[in-house]
Order: structure tokens, then C-alpha cells, then sequence
């Protein structure tokens, strides 16, 4: 006999996980109560609904569950492929990015509408409504004007710190992945910064920020949405032994 208590729990704790609304209320990735240029303010009253709707997902998409975002068309230029294609032992042969860095693209990328979603808040999941935006503009950051600023990471990586590249312990310095981090948020080891695909653990975006956590673990004015806060270089020494 299944115990409704234990599948209410984990099913509890898959909720909160994977809304967390407290942490983005208010930061930057709050676009409720948004004015876009170009057009009034198309607020929809919804806070996780750019990034997550409970019905017509994405299903194509397996980088974020329940997705409400398109697919980012890339094509990316990966760090490894302009430095020399030894950055960390890796030899810039993976040719994309991997799927859990794609959901931080699908509106990073400089490209894809911020305020575009799959499925529109009250659409009554018309086959129409898919791919829709949420009022009558489709803003990039590019389109924003934001051309020269941190969020708009562009397609071309080659510039930023890697990710989808894989974590090899002792190359450049990299620590063992079983190594303790203390006053990280989401993760206790190095091992659980990583995201696995494909067998091979990779460094991704999510390795080094949580985009639930707009107030970071050390530092309550943070918006950079960082597992730990960077003082005394804190975020590049929980993996890098300098």
C-alpha cells in the first residue's frame, strides 16, 4: 500500500524546490509589474509564469521542468573553441550548450523576447495562444537596449566563463568534486554544482548561480543570483584551488 504521507512530502518538496517565489519577488528576475518600452506596462499579474506554466509546457525543452519559454536557436560560440580549445582539459568539441544553460539563454541570449512565453496566463490552452507574448512587444535585451550590459549574455560565449564544459578534478586547478563548500545555496559539495548530461559532469550555468536566489546566501542586497557571494573571490575558490 503506497503511504500518503510520504508521496504528499516529496511531492511538497518538489513544489517548493521548484518555485521559489520568495527569492525572486522583487529582483531582477521578477518581470511582473514590468514596463516595457514601446508600449505600456504588460503586466500580468504572474510572477513565475516567464519561466514555468503548470499546463501546455514546452516539452521539447528538458533543461527546466515545465518551461514556458521557446528554445533558444543559438548557434553559441563555446569558450573552448576560441582559447586555445584546452580550457580545463576540454577540448571545445562539445558543440552546443547544454540544456540546463539553455534555460538562463532562452532569455540571456541577447536574442529571445524576455516577455515571450509558450503558454499566456487565461489563454485556456487555445492551440492559438502557443507561442504567444504577453502583451504586444517581443523584447529582447538587445531590443531593450541593453546591448552593453552584463545580462545580455549574447550567443557568443567565448567571452564568459565556460559552461557545458566538463569538470575534470586536478585540471587547471580543480578540485575533487567530493570537496566541501560551506554557505552555498542548493549545495554542500562541488558534486552538486554540477549537472549531469549524458554520463559527464558538466560546469553550467547553475553552477555558479540560482535564479530563485536574488538575495544570495551571504549578502542580502545581492542581485547577481550567486550561490555564495563572491568576496575574496569565495565563488571561484569553492572549485578552483589557487
Amino acid at each position: 500500500m503506497i503511504n500518503v504521507k510520504i508521496v504528499m512530502g516529496i511531492l511538497l518538496t518538489g513544489f517548493v524546490s521548484l518555485w521559489g517565489a520568495a527569492g525572486i519577488t522583487g529582483t531582477a528576475h521578477d518581470l511582473s509589474n514590468t514596463a516595457w518600452t514601446g508600449g505600456g506596462t504588460e503586466d500580468n499579474g504572474e510572477l513565475c509564469v516567464y519561466c514555468h506554466t503548470p499546463h501546455a509546457a514546452n516539452t521539447s525543452f528538458t533543461g527546466a521542468p515545465i518551461w514556458n519559454k521557446g528554445t533558444p536557436a543559438g548557434p553559441f560560440t563555446l569558450y573552448g573553441t576560441t582559447v586555445g580549445g584546452t580550457t580545463a582539459g576540454h577540448a571545445g568539441d562539445n558543440a552546443t550548450v547544454n540544456a540546463s544553460s539553455m534555460a538562463c539563454l532562452s532569455c540571456h541570449d541577447g536574442v529571445s523576447a524576455v516577455n515571450s512565453v509558450v503558454n499566456a496566463p487565461g489563454s485556456g490552452l487555445a492551440t492559438a495562444d502557443g507561442d504567444a507574448f504577453i502583451g504586444t512587444n517581443a523584447q529582447s535585451f538587445a531590443t531593450l537596449g541593453l546591448t552593453g550590459n552584463a545580462s545580455n549574455i549574447g550567443t557568443d560565449l567565448s567571452n564568459d566563463h565556460p559552461v557545458s564544459i566538463e569538470y575534470k578534478p586536478g585540471v587547471a586547478g580543480l578540485k575533487a568534486k567530493a570537496t566541501a563548500i560551506t554557505g552555498w545555496t542548493g549545495a554542500t559539495t562541488i558534486q552538486g554544482l554540477l549537472r549531469t548530461t549524458g554520463g559527464l559532469d558538466y560546469v553550467e550555468c547553475g553552477s555558479c548561480h540560482d535564479p530563485h536566489n536574488g538575495a544570495d546566501s551571504k549578502n542580502a542586497s545581492s542581485v547577481a543570483f550567486l550561490r555564495v557571494q563572491n568576496a575574496g573571490s569565495a565563488l571561484c575558490l569553492g572549485c578552483h584551488a589557487k
